[in-house]
């Protein structure tokens, strides 16, 4: 059961999560903390359950957690920024997270444009939705899960060749009030530097997993194949097709070729 008390003594961030709100189920933090927005709930408020049983990740992918063992949660923002801004928000989150592990001496690696990687295994997934006001996002849901103290049995059996988590990495248990806050901390950090464009994009690059390898990757039009050549200054992916550079905004990496 998530501790309230740990997490407020451990909190040390300006606005991020000094509201909220705590479930011991939701069938999903993101879509509670969709309906919490339309209430005008304070800016940063955290939406937290210990059994999330609908998670969702992007395209319709589900996202399996484990009652009492995962990091299900989502914060509640109003950014008041232009629409060409939206794609840095998952870059953020991502940069947010992999602070937090490195701080914890793992070596983190991300994945365009939301995952959160542990030796070539996926360990975090971050879920962003928005509300639009013209050319202005209005309210920004960013969810955010990972694994913390699953052991291999917790993991569903299609996904434990592709998923890990921090206990598996390290052999220790963990806290997860404390994760959360240092996570808190790390997005508030970083969600300062949103007009930092290289910064983030730099900071991001340095972290990336696949990084000038060939990729295999899902949009609209269906599969392809390119180099992974890096992000654009508004996030977006620069995926080189047969020596033509091209930008992307939705493509979902299902493959990386890390034989060269």
């Amino acid at each position: 059961m998530f501790k309230l008390n740990i997490y407020k003594e451990n909190l040390s961030t300006n606005f991020l999560g000094h509201s909220i709100r705590y479930y011991p189920k939701l069938d999903s933090t993101n879509s509670k903390a969709l309906e919490l927005a339309v209430r005008n709930v304070p800016n940063g408020t955290v939406v937290i359950t210990d059994n999330q049983t609908s998670g969702r990740g992007r395209h319709s992918n589900k996202w399996i957690s484990t009652p009492g063992k995962s990091l299900t949660f989502s914060v509640i923002i109003y950014p008041n920024q232009k629409i060409d801004q939206l794609n840095k928000y998952p870059l953020i989150a991502g940069l947010a997270v992999t602070d937090t592990l490195i701080e914890l001496d793992f070596a983190p690696q991300l994945k365009w444009p939301n995952d959160v990687l542990i030796n070539k295994r996926k360990v975090c997934g971050v879920l962003y939705e928005s509300k639009l006001s013209g050319r202005t996002i209005k309210c920004l849901i960013i969810g955010i899960g990972l694994n913390i103290n699953e052991e291999q049995s917790d993991i569903h059996q299609e996904l434990q060749k592709s998923s890990t988590s921090l206990n598996l990495e390290s052999g220790f248990e963990f806290q997860i009030e404390q994760i959360l806050t240092t996570i808190l901390y790390n997005l508030e950090s970083r969600l300062d530097q949103i007009d930092e464009n290289e910064k983030i994009i730099d900071d991001w690059e340095n972290r990336c997993i696949h990084l000038n390898h060939n990729i295999l990757f899902k949009e609209s039009e269906g599969e392809n194949r390119g180099i992974f050549k890096g992000l654009s200054l508004q996030g977006q992916a620069i995926i080189s097709i047969n020596n033509k550079e091209l930008i992307f905004n939705n493509a979902e990496i299902s493959q990386i070729d890390f034989k060269q």
